[in-house]
C-alpha cells in the first residue's frame, strides 16, 4: 500500500512509503476503503477521521515499511548546482528525487504475512525456486515407473517453459517418505511441488500437484502440469 509519508531529515516536499498491511507492523496508518488516500497517522493531525477526497470514514491498520520515496525538488542542486541545459538552452537545476527498497525486510515482511506455522510461502517473483518435484519412496511399487514418468514432466516443460528449467528442483532423497519430503518443501516454501504419488501408475498418469501458496491440492496429467505451470510469473 502506498501511503502518504513523512519527509523527515532527507527533506523535499513529498514522500511516500510503501506498506505491507500486517498486524505486527510497527507502522500505523490510515486507508480510505475506497483507496482514494493512505497516510502514515505521524503525517496527520489528531483530527482527521475522515478521506479528504470521499469523506468516508478512515480505517486504522499497521504495517511494514519496504519502500520509501522522497520528491526532493531542487533542495540539494541547489547547493550543488547541479543544472543542465534546457531545450532553449537556458541552465536549470536539476529535480532530485531518491528512493529505498528494503531488500531483508520484503523478505521478511513476506514470511510474516503470508507464511503459516508450519510453511513459508514465498510469492512467486521472490521465490528461489518455483517447483520441486518427489519421486516415489525407493523401494515403493511406484518407484521405477513413476521416477521415469516424473522425468518426463521435466524434460517437457523444459522444452515448453525453458524459463523454468533453472527454477526447478529434485527431491532425490528417495530414502524419505513422500510426505517428509512434502512437509521439508512446505519450509523451503517453493510455491508448487509436483508428487508423484500412487496415482502416478494409472493411465493416463496423474500427477499430484501442491499449490502451496493458494492452498489447494491438483491431480493433473503431464499436460495439466504444463499448463498449470506456464502461468507462473517469474523475474
Amino acid at each position: 500500500v502506498k501511503v502518504r509519508a513523512a519527509t523527515g531529515s532527507i527533506g523535499g516536499t513529498v514522500s511516500h512509503e510503501f506498506q505491507l498491511p500486517a498486524d505486527v507492523g510497527e507502522d500505523k496508518l490510515v486507508l480510505c476503503p475506497d483507496r482514494h488516500f493512505a497516510a502514515n497517522v505521524e503525517t496527520l493531525n489528531g483530527e482527521q477521521t475522515s478521506c479528504p477526497t470521499c469523506g468516508q470514514k478512515l480505517t486504522q491498520t499497521r504495517g511494514i515499511e519496504v519502500g520509501h520515496t522522497f520528491y526532493l525538488g531542487t533542495k540539494y542542486s541547489s547547493v550543488s548546482n547541479a543544472v543542465f541545459l534546457s531545450p532553449e538552452n537556458k541552465p536549470q537545476l536539476a529535480e532530485m528525487g531518491c528512493y529505498g527498497l528494503g531488500v531483508t525486510r520484503i523478505l521478511a515482511a513476506s514470511i510474516e504475512v503470508l507464511s503459516e506455522e508450519d510453511s513459508i510461502r514465498w510469492p512467486s517473483l521472490i521465490a528461489p525456486y518455483q517447483l520441486c518435484f518427489i519421486p516415489p519412496k525407493r523401494g515403493s511399487k511406484e518407484e521405477e515407473e513413476g521416477a521415469a514418468l516424473l522425468e518426463r514432466v521435466y524434460d517437457d516443460l523444459a522444452e515448453a517453459l525453458p524459463h523454468l528449467a533453472g527454477d526447478s528442483v529434485l527431491d532425490d532423497r528417495t530414502q524419505l517418505t513422500i510426505g517428509k519430503r512434502l512437509k521439508d518443501a512446505n519450509k523451503l516454501g517453493y510455491p508448487y511441488v509436483v508428487i508423484a504419488g500412487k496415482r502416478v501408475c494409472e493411465d493416463p498418469p496423474v500427477f499430484e500437484v501442491w499449490n502451496q501458496n493458494a492452498g489447494e491440492v491438483l491431480f493433473l496429467s503431464k499436460e495439466g502440469v504444463i499448463e498449470l505451470m506456464s502461468k507462473v510469473q517469474v523475474p
